[in-house]
């Protein structure tokens, strides 16, 4: 069978300069929609470990949703099936994962139920967390979502809320962003989809990271200087896609997240110089939101050491392994 899988991308989305809050949209090539890395069954692994310990902090809908999440199940199972036929395929209602020895119904019971929710099934099928925003009482509204390896957040208390509900948490967010946003999702069409980037930098490797306790405890950040900082400081980027569905007029976004330790930079000066600026000109409350605080003087020490040159050791360029 051939192996579909390829090598994550090389993001590098942080910006150096005054901090402001960017939407960055693309226009996305639906080819590259869902993204199958070389990772796919270790991160697969992880998801089925979380769905069957932690499902109700990784899976949490609003009523009435499986309409509009059995249209996004069927799109990205008719995407996997014509992108990656050798893995994928339907058959009787079913759709078989070949290359993980798996299969998922793709239509209720005959009493109109699920045995498993529809957006759950997505989600056991492809790297990317799934959130979903539905439409109620004309406006747009976060209507659930299959998020197995959460930054921090938390799915429960999204549920109904509007988008600048949902991003209220986040420091200056809506103060800088809301209008834009909104003109975005009132134009965003079924025939024109996006992507965009976030990042942040976290003391773990752990895809697996809500708030609700349920996610391991990261060790210690090390101290300005520690020669193991690059080992255990990590990048963590995350690629969003934004698509309107035509049948519901549901908006899906999907979330692949890449981590790396930074020593992924060590031979790269001028990253490294513009990871360390972006982070010594993170406002107080944004570096809080993004957790960021208690870790940026050292990696800012780190990083600067690389860019002028003093750094000693050679990187390692290969994705670091999640924790499970």
């Amino acid at each position: 069978m051939t192996d579909v899988r390829r090598m994550a991308p090389d993001y590098q989305p942080y910006v150096a300069g005054t901090f402001r809050w960017r939407l960055a949209l693309r226009p996305l090539d639906l080819d590259d929609w869902i993204q199958i890395g070389h990772d796919y069954d270790h991160e697969m692994d992880r998801k089925s470990w979380v769905l069957d310990n932690h499902h109700d902090t990784a899976v949490a809908v609003i009523p009435g949703v499986e309409p509009e999440a059995a249209e996004v199940l069927h799109s990205i199972v008719d995407h996997l099936v014509s992108l990656w036929p050798e893995w994928f395929e339907v058959r009787d209602g079913r759709v078989f994962n070949h290359h993980r020895g798996e299969s998922f119904s793709l239509f209720p019971d005959g009493d109109g139920s699920w045995a498993e929710h529809p957006l759950s099934i997505a989600g056991r099928l492809v790297q990317e967390d799934l959130a979903l925003l539905v439409e109620r009482d004309g406006r747009m509204v976060f209507g659930g979502g299959s998020v197995c390896f959460p930054n921090r957040w938390d799915l429960t208390s999204k549920l109904g809320l509007s988008m600048a509900e949902v991003h209220a948490p986040v420091s200056r967010l809506n103060e800088q962003l809301e209008g834009p946003i909104d003109d975005f999702f009132a134009r965003l069409s079924d025939e024109r989809p996006f992507w965009r980037l976030g990042w942040g930098v976290l003391d773990t490797d752990d895809l697996y990271q809500p708030l609700d306790g349920t996610a391991s405890v990261p060790p210690p950040i090390p101290n300005v200087g520690d020669p193991s900082t690059p080992d255990r400081l990590f990048l963590r980027v995350e690629r969003e896609t934004l698509r309107r569905f035509p049948r519901t007029n549901c908006i899906l976004f999907t979330i692949r997240t890449y981590i790396r330790p930074l020593s992924h930079l060590a031979d790269r000066p001028e990253d490294a110089s513009r990871l360390a600026d972006a982070l010594a000109n993170l406002p107080d409350d944004v570096a809080d939101y993004k957790k960021i605080t208690e870790l940026s003087s050292t990696a800012q020490h780190w990083l600067n050491e690389v860019a002028s040159g003093r750094n000693i050791g050679g990187p390692d360029t290969s994705i670091s392994e999640r924790t499970t």
